[in-house]
């Protein structure tokens, strides 16, 4: 019989050696019961997270539960030993993290992180546990089944390392799913297809799902009940249909209206304007061992002008981020070249230099969690010019006011910041060396929808100011066009359909193409409160 989970007045902290215990979660009380799929939304650094880590008792040292209860059938896990907690996790509790390639053993093969709960949970052995990890990996869409269970974790694409990670989390058969943000590194499709699978798991055989988001769009269509949370706060709660048609909150508000992103009046660059950046021929394949190779780019040909936005769409694992890794110099083709011309002045050269920045799409890697992050910032100006410390600082702290943090987080460590957060401080680095060209390689996936729409607008900014050309790889239609001039699309490597924005959403020519646009409409109508403009940023 599946059992509940209850969490009641649940009450939160965390300390650091400089100043007093701080309150993180205060009051937090909602149950999930068997078969019923909850929505747990709010914006980055609202709770959420905590709330779930707290859930499974995986919270990091420098934060505790200081008082009241999580039950989990009769269990109660504030109390649980060890060997208790260790088979309710994975087993009893499933949970999907947020960052899945942190999350996995890198010296491990995805089949390995399978087998695990399979054996402990499922008694699952030999051929019959090899055909279950076969069967897993193929019920959540990984394209190459075979070859995913022998992969490691750094050899996924980071929407591929999310689908291994959902079925790592329902291996076990749990009573109780814990999904953090599971589909922001999946394009609608994919996403589309895992909600389904987990709405499945809890009508057949009654999972009880507690769904963490930032996209209310995301679970509506899905979600029983929705609970909103701001600075560690549960501050609504009720049915979904409910909660979308008459919100209570202002932050639910904000939150619904940022949740549609509109046509932007980019206008269109003319093909005439110089050439910033161009892409001839370029071609990869990994080694996976045996002599085998995977093809991820195959003769990928295109070019982006002065002051263009040219979205890259494609499925996770078509190649967009090894084509943006290439372009930087982190991949090295096996043929063909990529080219930058400064400011669009006619000096062309192969090396792309500091004038072409990419923002990575797991802020989490992109940073040592070792380095303060005013460290990490003031690197790349250290290396690439000779202003004073003074100077410096003043960047620093300049750039990183103008992506809505507060600059007090660069006295953090990437550890104490949230996904959201991290993200922003990726994107401030990028633009310390006031590049011609900027890639955003999923960029915005892990930030909420309020922190998202300031990121989308403040980059529209940068571009209209000061010409800065933009490359946005992304899975998500709304932000493609919302944003862009152009729009390529990658299907297995191959750079499939070239067209105009509006041209490309009313008349997609690939078959691939015609699939996209015609998923991206929303699962639920979204209502357009009408509340007016954005919030100022929650900084901290």
């Amino acid at each position: 019989m599946p059992e509940s989970l209850i969490i009641d007045n649940l009450h939160a902290s965390g300390t650091t050696s400089a100043s007093a215990p701080l309150p993180v979660l205060t009051g937090v009380s909602l149950s999930v019961q068997p078969g019923e799929f909850v929505a747990l939304i709010g914006g980055s650094g609202s709770g959420k997270t905590i709330t779930a880590m707290s859930a499974m008792q995986l919270l990091p040292p420098q934060l505790a539960v200081t008082s009241g209860s999580i039950r989990l059938g009769k269990l109660e896990l504030t109390l649980a030993t060890e060997n208790q907690l260790n088979q309710m996790r994975g087993g009893r509790m499933g949970m999907l993290f947020q960052q899945p390639k942190r999350m996995f053993n890198p010296r491990m093969t995805i089949g390995a992180h399978l087998r695990e709960p399979l054996r402990l949970h499922g008694k699952l052995r030999g051929h019959a546990a090899e055909a279950q990890v076969i069967s897993l990996l193929a019920e959540v869409g990984l394209p190459d089944p075979a070859w995913c269970a022998k992969a490691y974790p750094h050899q996924l694409s980071g929407g591929m390392a999310q689908r291994a990670m959902t079925a790592v989390a329902l291996a076990g058969q749990p009573d109780i799913l814990i999904a953090d943000e599971p589909t922001s590194a999946l394009d609608k499709s994919l996403e589309g297809q895992i909600l389904s699978l987990i709405d499945s798991q809890r009508r057949d055989r009654g999972l009880g799902v507690l769904y963490i988001t930032h996209n209310i769009a995301t679970v509506a269509a899905f979600a029983d009940r929705i609970f909103v949370m701001k600075n560690g706060r549960i501050i609504e709660s009720g049915p979904t249909a409910q909660v979308l048609s008459n919100p209570q909150s202002d932050e639910t508000k904000h939150l619904l209206n940022a949740s549609s992103l509109s046509a932007s009046s980019t206008g269109h660059t003319s093909t005439n304007a110089p050439k910033v950046l161009t892409v001839d021929g370029a071609s990869k394949a990994f080694r996976m061992g045996r002599g085998r190779k995977k093809a991820v780019l195959s003769n990928v040909s295109l070019s982006l002008h002065r002051g263009e936005i040219l979205g890259i769409l494609g499925q996770s694992g078509s190649g967009k981020s090894t084509l943006a890794r290439s372009i930087v110099g982190l991949e090295e083709l096996d043929s063909g070249h990529i080219t930058h011309t400064s400011g669009g002045n006619g000096s062309e050269s192969a090396a792309v230099g500091p004038k072409v920045q990419l923002v990575f799409q797991e802020p989490h890697d992109s940073f040592d969690p070792r380095m303060k992050l005013r460290t990490s910032l003031e690197a790349p100006l250290l290396r690439h010019t000779k202003i004073t410390a003074a100077d410096r600082r003043e960047r620093v702290e300049r750039v990183t006011n103008e992506v809505g943090l507060d600059s007090r987080l660069l006295d953090h460590r990437p550890g104490q910041c949230s996904g959201g957060q991290l993200q922003r401080m990726a994107i401030a680095r990028a633009l310390l060396l006031e590049p011609d060209v900027l890639i955003c390689d999923e960029a915005t996936s892990a930030l909420d929808a309020l922190s998202q729409r300031r990121i989308l607008d403040l980059l529209l900014r940068l571009h209209k100011e000061r010409g800065l050309s933009l490359m946005i790889i992304s899975h998500d239609m709304a932000i493609i066009q919302h944003m862009c001039n152009r729009v390529a699309v990658i299907f297995e490597g191959q750079l499939v359909e070239l067209a105009a924005t509006d041209e490309f959403f009313k008349t997609p020519r690939h078959a691939h193409s015609q699939e996209l646009v015609a998923v991206s409409a929303p699962l639920w109508p979204l209502p357009n409160i009408g509340y007016g403009q954005l919030p100022a940023p929650n900084v901290l």
